[in-house]
């Protein structure tokens, strides 16, 4: 697995949101669906009980930058998921 380094405005903005690393981390290694971000960023996502979380994140040879997280309703990015 590649080394998973979180950028500092993605750590402040976890802690603002109330995400742990933890969750961030299962959420890029174990996602629902990746999709393709801006800039040729990736966006993973995953759903955890009544909230999806997305993860916004650069992959490199060696290792995942994660650039921010935040949580959102799944209805907002899957449609009718449930």
């Amino acid at each position: 697995m590649k080394k998973i380094i979180f950028h500092p405005y993605a750590l402040y903005k976890m802690n603002m949101r109330n995400l742990s690393k933890l969750t961030v981390i299962e959420t890029v290694t174990h996602p629902h669906s990746v999709a393709d971000g801006k800039y040729g960023r990736k966006i993973a996502q995953k759903v955890y009980g009544d909230h999806l979380v997305r993860v916004i994140f650069e992959e490199y040879e060696d290792h995942l930058l994660i650039v921010t997280a935040y949580p959102s309703k799944p209805e907002r990015y899957l449609g009718a998921y449930r």
